[in-house]
């Protein structure tokens, strides 16, 4: 009976040992799966900044050299579409031809090799931040590249060289060798379209570069347990979609598209995701992230 009771005594000790052994082996395995996931996401996001970084460099010059450089692609394109033998009168025909001129802005703008460069570093950008372990409240990183690569599109699109080439007026150009007509027309939208990148485009551009790389940095603080979380928690809380769905049932799509992709509703994606983490990240990191969104928004007020 005895033996018994010590062969009992041995046969649960060895199945409790086993259990406590299997409940280890799944929380070890645990702890390894998110400090997994969260160096895979902290590299992710290290890359964002790195991607950031390269991006700011061209734009922050004195003259941005991709812009100075498209600039440069686009007169050249006019030789193309001058006969042989052209005048100073050729090129101001072509100055005052809206839909030949459009059409000259859009094939230099393809032909830059600077200007792709910086659209593909955008869409680059963009990528990385679309992460797969980017999601729930750290899509704040995604939206803030959609509102950058907004603010980019505006700010160095064909459109934006075409509309500052409509209003050149080159002085004496009529009568002037093509040679020196074209040069002046170089100089005049290269000037000009630096100008006006300057007033508008370059704060928003290096504010919105800024709060990716301040949030890219204050996730990368955060424990593990902290950053895993937080890709996992719903970016933003769940609401009643009635009203919004009875709308998208009746308005006009063109106009909800141009809606859902403008600057303000972009914005305005980011800056909710922002209050949803206020409490999850540090105090201070959080209010230079919303001071940030604030400067961001009157800027986008300007470009429109």
């Amino acid at each position: 009976m005895l033996s018994m009771d010590i062969t009992n005594v041995i046969t649960a000790s060895g199945v409790a040992v086993a259990s406590l052994t299997f409940v280890g082996a799944v929380v070890q395995n645990r702890i390894d799966q998110i400090q997994q996931t969260a160096a895979q996401t902290r590299e992710d996001l290290q890359a964002i900044i790195g991607e950031s970084g390269r991006f700011l460099h061209p734009l922050i010059q004195e003259s941005p050299y991709p812009i100075l450089y498209t600039a440069s692609t686009i007169t050249k394109e006019f030789c193309s579409r001058i006969g042989k033998s052209p005048t100073g009168k050729d090129v101001w025909a072509l100055l005052q031809d809206g839909d030949l001129l459009r059409s000259i802005c859009v094939d230099g703008w393809i032909a830059s090799i600077q200007i792709i460069h910086l659209m593909d570093m955008v869409e680059e950008l963009e990528r990385k931040a679309s992460s797969h372990y980017l999601r729930g409240k750290l899509l704040l990183i995604c939206h803030a590249s959609f509102l950058l690569a907004g603010i980019v599109a505006k700010g160095c699109s064909p459109t934006y060289f075409y509309n500052t080439l409509r209003k050149l007026k080159p002085d004496s150009c009529q009568n002037d060798e093509v040679e020196v007509v074209l040069n002046k027309i170089t100089v005049e939208l290269q000037n000009e379209i630096c100008r006006k990148f300057d007033h508008k485009f370059k704060e928003p551009i290096v504010l919105c570069l800024s709060f990716i790389q301040k949030a890219s940095r204050s996730f990368m603080k955060l424990p593990d347990r902290k950053l895993v979380h937080l890709a996992k928690r719903p970016e933003l809380p769940l609401q009643d979609s009635s009203e919004t769905d009875a709308y998208k049932m009746t308005a006009d799509p063109i106009l909800q598209i141009e809606q859902e992709t403008s600057l303000l509703n972009c914005l305005e994606q980011v800056k909710n995701v922002l209050h949803c983490l206020e409490g999850e990240i540090d105090s201070h990191e959080y209010q230079v992230l919303c001071n940030l969104i604030e400067s961001l928004k009157d800027a986008c007020v300007i470009i429109g």
